[in-house]
């Protein structure tokens, strides 16, 4: 499979995760309002950060596509 056919493939994918994952935020943050504090506040609290956290990957994934996670090596000041 040609490699920007698997880039859009991943930004296509990426944006599904991102707007399900909105919607899920949207719900948990609807979930929360109605909450007293406790446990249950708490952990939708903690839930709702780690999902915005993945949104903001997903978005990130979305728009750019990382060619690589291979360390280069450390370029020689020889000239």
């Amino acid at each position: 499979m040609p490699a920007h056919k698997v880039a859009d493939e991943v930004r296509l994918a990426s944006r599904i995760h991102a707007r399900l994952l909105d919607a899920f935020i949207d719900l948990t943050e609807r979930e929360l309002a109605g909450l007293a504090p406790g446990f249950a506040e708490e952990s939708l609290t903690e839930a709702l950060e780690a999902l915005r956290a993945a949104r903001k990957n997903y978005g990130t994934t979305a728009g750019v596509m990382v060619v690589s996670n291979l360390e280069l090596p450390q370029a020689s000041n020889a000239a």
